[in-house]
């Protein structure tokens, strides 16, 4: 009997179901959590795209391994494989093209938060002007010498964040694009490998 149970594992189709199982674990995890971010959908949204394209780029990996796993299991199978392969071929060019469209969307997310920024120092720069050309208004603690101070402090936190904004957004987009683009390349190269099976 513990013969025949050390046989059945040492038989040559129970890797290639591990890796089914696995495989199939992973992409169910997978696509679980990117229908829990997609919801409520809104790809219209700007903030909406750049966040859920970001988070499919930093759960892509689990993506490729699984369907990694999952071909090896299937290997022997021609037609589930050509199927398989052609799936993750689709898949692997949508990654490169989602990667030109989060490109797009930092670059307008940045200029959008640039523009916010100068408009609220402008705002606030406008009533520091009005104050100092009014003086009678002010309160008596505060003088001239200390709007002209902080009209200098506005202007040079506003450009602190300016450059924050700048950076931070293209991290973030850089981060995004370099797990697209990998992931999508890693995809067409699997689905190229199972069509080429023969």
């Amino acid at each position: 009997m513990a013969v025949n149970t050390v046989q059945n594992f040492t038989s040559p189709t129970v890797p290639k179901n591990l890796c089914r199982i696995v495989g199939l674990v992973c992409l169910a995890g997978f696509f679980i959590d990117i229908l829990a971010l997609a919801v409520p959908p809104n790809p219209m949204a700007l903030e909406w795209r750049v966040n859920f394209l970001q988070q499919v780029g930093d759960r892509s990996i689990v993506l490729l391994f699984g369907s990694a796993l999952m071909m090896y299991g299937m290997f022997e199978n021609r037609r589930m494989l050509r199927q398989f392969s052609l799936v993750m071929l689709a898949v692997g060019v949508f990654f490169l093209v989602s990667s030109l469209l989060v490109i797009r969307d930092s670059l307008v997310l940045q200029q959008q938060a640039i523009q916010t920024i100068s408009n609220q120092a402008s705002q606030l720069q406008t009533r520091i002007q009005q104050a100092q050309a009014n003086p009678g208004s002010l309160p008596e603690n505060v003088t001239p010498e200390q709007l002209t101070q902080a009209s200098q402090q506005l202007t040079a936190q506003a450009e602190t964040l300016k450059q924050n904004a700048r950076l931070g957004i293209t991290r973030v987009g850089f981060s995004s694009i370099g797990n697209l683009v990998v992931v999508g390349m890693g995809l067409i190269s699997l689905g190229r490998l199972g069509l080429k099976r023969r």
